[in-house]
């Protein structure tokens, strides 16, 4: 598990770290600047004219201390220090002493010079305001420049809680942060201008985390022991019975991924509610599932009525249709199941008329709308659910009484009581239809093999996402199909 700081914690962690523990920021930063030589020497083997920008903050100390560093092991560097202030951080004074008494000085301007690194020390972690003038003259030229860059803690320009451009972002093809990936790096343009993140061990004591217990956390290839357990004395009735109730007449691909993912995540048994005219299609394709079919109203409220006595979970929606029978379905099934429910598409296309419908059982909810069916079931706008996701999440789930995720390119995962999860996996290869019925099907699987409800959506969402990266790396992120998800979950899970 890894912690996710926003602006504001990553500041009060720096300053616990001094102030109470006692760890000097001059360590802190030479840790740091370590770190930003290792990375420079990496992608620059071959010791090419390093160029480093700073200002007069503590990032910009960190670029001062790395650039000492490597003049000592032979590099020739470049300091530009660009400011509009005299206002300048103790650290920072004293990194340029330190250069001052080895015959270093700063300069004022960028130099007319070809560069291998592009180092980005002007602004840090704590930056607010807009970026305008003479910064913003430097980091467009910077980003116009043919070289390697690199920023330290955070691109300038990015506000590292919300990932939204202050104005104008240096645009990285590295950021190498420190102690924690900052929430800002992962939503709005933030994602992009970071490029590849590195998150460096500079030496945070574990005892600050306990004291300040950040909010946000992501899971890491250490979670996956979180996995249902499977046992040498089992049978299929040991991993669950999953009920999906999907696809309407003749649309069979929503029930056909939802079931084979939840059959490929371990459950025991997969049965499928859906319209007659699916059965012989699904039963070719997934031959592995039980079927119970529909055609009319009356056979849909049996489907329900089966569904309840023999799960041990159910999906509903993928695919379903929104119509008379459809709603009287989900009513039914909120009225009588004793099993979680996982529901998602149309579910929820259903329930954004009536969310009030969601209070009237006590079974474990779980669902998983995207931006444009959040927007519809709280009546916000997509952009006000972008601007304020974690939020308007944490207050509709603990209303609601629902496990919560939240799919975007970064999904999180909530209940309203404590601690976020977000995800970091997965890739831009899986915005492809399909993708959503698979996650469904996962979750439902993980709960079916025997975990918590809240857990299952948080690992079943991490799963899910290393699926997609798997596949990827098989199919590319054009041509990638929710099938290859499916079939990369094996993949993942046997890596546990």
């Amino acid at each position: 598990m890894q912690y996710i700081v926003t602006k504001t914690e990553m500041q009060e962690i720096d300053r616990y770290t001094s102030g109470e523990i006692g760890i000097p920021e001059a360590v802190l930063m030479e840790r740091a600047a370590l770190q930003i030589v290792a990375l420079i020497e990496k992608v620059n083997p071959d010791k090419g004219r390093v160029l480093i920008v700073v200002e007069g903050g503590n990032n910009g100390g960190d670029g001062l201390a790395a650039a000492r560093i490597l003049i000592e092991k032979g590099y020739m560097v470049d300091i530009s220090y660009i400011s509009d202030s005299t206002r300048t951080s103790a650290q920072f004074r004293l990194q340029n002493k330190i250069l001052n008494n080895m015959g270093v000085s700063l300069k004022k301007t960028i130099p007319n010079k070809e560069y291998s690194v592009i180092v980005d020390g002007i602004f840090g972690v704590g930056l607010s305001r807009e970026i305008k003038d003479v910064h913003r003259r430097v980091i467009e030229s910077l980003n116009k420049k043919n070289a390697i860059k690199i920023a330290i803690d955070i691109p300038s320009g990015i506000d590292a809680t919300t990932g939204e451009i202050l104005g104008i972002a240096f645009r990285a093809d590295y950021t190498i942060t420190f102690g924690f990936r900052k929430l800002g790096m992962f939503f709005a343009d933030g994602i992009d201008y970071c490029g590849e993140v590195i998150c460096a061990d500079i030496g945070f004591p574990s005892v600050v985390m306990k004291e300040l217990k950040p909010q946000i956390y992501a899971y890491d290839s250490s979670d996956l022991y979180k996995l249902p357990k499977r046992y040498n004395n089992s049978n299929k009735g040991t991993y669950g019975r999953v009920a999906v109730i999907a696809g309407s007449r003749n649309m069979s691909g929503a029930a056909y991924l939802c079931g084979k993912a939840a059959y490929s995540t371990g459950a025991g048994l997969v049965k499928i509610y859906t319209h007659e005219s699916n059965r012989v299609i699904l039963q070719s394709q997934l031959p592995e599932a039980i079927m119970m079919t529909y055609d009319k109203y009356d056979g849909a409220l049996s489907c329900i009525e089966d569904a309840v006595r023999w799960a041990t979970v159910i999906v509903v929606g993928p695919g379903l249709g929104v119509d008379s029978t459809s709603e009287r379905m989900l009513y039914e099934l909120l009225m009588n199941s004793e099993v979680p429910l996982v529901m998602d598409a149309d579910a929820l296309n259903i329930l954004s008329d009536n969310t009030e419908l969601l209070k009237t059982t006590e079974v474990p909810m779980i669902i998983t709308p995207h931006m444009k069916e959040m927007s519809r079931l709280i009546k916000k706008s997509v952009q006000d659910i972008i601007e304020n996701r974690f939020q308007l999440a944490n207050q509709f789930a603990k209303k609601m009484g629902v496990t919560l995720v939240l799919k975007d390119a970064k999904s999180i995962v909530t209940n309203g009581s404590g601690p976020t999860y977000i995800n970091l996996a997965g890739n831009n290869g899986m915005s492809t239809g399909g993708s959503g019925d698979v996650l469904s099907g996962i979750i439902a699987g993980m709960i079916a093999g025997g975990l918590d409800p809240l857990e299952a959506a948080k690992i079943g969402t991490y799963v899910h996402c290393l699926a997609g990266d798997k596949a990827e790396k098989k199919k590319g992120k054009y041509a990638m199909l929710a099938s290859d998800i499916i079939s990369s979950i094996g993949d993942v899970m046997r890596e546990k």
